[in-house]
């Protein structure tokens, strides 16, 4: 194929981001705008030069769509995903890929049976100090890794929530963990061996108008002994403070700081060097003021197009998103029940859905 052609479902914050970015891609062609908002679809289709709709039917429907981009509240993105594998089209969704692990193995499944492509969005994935980390974990030359500990202290204040009916929702939001962090979950278990256990504590300490937590602290054990520690919240004052994670092995110790996981703020690895880390991108900046993880969906939605065009190999697979579901499901459920909570997950813990879970203020 020449190019890859795209429906972007969901011009909001994050899907105005993609047409950016699909827009300056060689090989990616942009055909269909869709959001149920007539306003806004009309307003990506001009800036993707494109159609518009304002029903996903439409997208699933058109023969000029190879892949649907997902935009959508995070509660959309598995039936969605799923409905664009079942009428033949490929799906790239952004994070997370489910609110509860029954959703993430409906769209593995469909993927199984359809034969069509998934794509995750992970973008921290591409930073160059992460990538930095990733090499000199996997070279060994950090010997055995024994703690992972990641600090997420961003703000999001009133006016974030009320600009969107459903955030700070449980059916559609997911909380803190869900929307905000997932990323750096889904760091800590590219960096890990296989987690066999997770305990959490979450509360709602500043946001008593959502039904989500804005502050928790995971702890996640591994087969091999080890464990990571993660402190969470979108209650720090006034502005982000730090997005980071920080690395101990038994030969060196590494810290990818700043608020973005854009800075190589430790390097101490026995006989290695610290490496020269070329710039990363910018933050993705929001309407409102605030932030979110620096962005790098161009080299995301790249892969989708070396994949499809070129057969090449994906980046992120639906088990690795699974995974990362099961985690913070897991950390939910420990939160609820406060007790430890095993992985794999199994019996009335598979079955828990954060979307019917009580809401944050009338925990007690």
């Amino acid at each position: 194929m020449d190019s890859v052609r795209f429906a972007v479902v969901g011009y909001g914050n994050i899907g105005s981001r993609h047409v950016k970015f699909l827009k300056e891609l060689d090989g990616a062609e942009i055909t269909l705008v869709c959001d149920t908002d007539e306003a806004r679809a009309r307003e990506g289709a001009r800036e993707a030069d494109c159609s518009y709709t304002t029903r996903f039917e439409d997208v699933l429907k058109d023969r000029d769509v190879d892949v649907v981009d997902i935009c959508t509240p995070s509660g959309l993105h598995a039936e969605m995903s799923v409905a664009a594998m079942e009428a033949g089209k490929n799906a790239i969704s952004e994070k997370p890929m489910a609110l509860n692990l029954k959703e993430a193995d409906d769209v593995i499944r469909t993927q199984k049976r359809t034969g069509m492509k998934y794509f995750l969005v992970k973008q921290n994935r591409y930073n160059p100090p992460v990538a930095a980390l990733k090499e000199v974990l996997d070279s060994g030359k950090l010997g055995d890794l024994f703690l992972i500990i990641s600090d997420v202290f961003w703000n999001r204040r009133r006016s974030y929530y009320d600009d969107e009916d459903w955030r700070g929702t449980l059916s559609l939001d997911g909380g803190a963990l869900f929307t905000q962090s997932s990323h750096f979950v889904d760091l800590i278990l590219w960096l890990s061996k296989r987690p066999v256990s997770v305990e959490a504590t979450m509360t709602n300490i500043d946001h008593p108008y959502i039904e989500t937590e804005d502050l928790g602290s995971i702890k996640v054990l591994f087969e091999n002994g080890s464990m990571a520690v993660m402190n969470y919240t979108t209650a720090t004052y006034q502005k982000n403070l730090e997005g980071s994670i920080t690395v101990l092995g038994t030969k060196g110790s590494v810290k990818v700081g700043g608020k973005y996981l854009n800075e190589l703020s430790e390097w101490n690895v026995e006989e290695v060097e610290r490496p020269e880390i070329p710039p990363g991108g910018p933050p993705n900046t929001y309407k409102g003021g605030y932030q979110g993880s620096m962005s790098n969906h161009d080299k995301v939605l790249q892969n989708v197009i070396d994949v499809l065009r070129d057969g090449k190999e994906a980046k992120v697979s639906a088990a690795e998103g699974r995974l990362t579901v099961e985690v913070m499901q897991a950390a939910h459920i420990s939160a609820l029940e406060k007790r430890p909570v095993k992985i794999p997950l199994a019996g009335r813990d598979l079955d828990f859905d954060i979307k019917t879970s009580i809401p944050f203020p009338s925990r007690k």
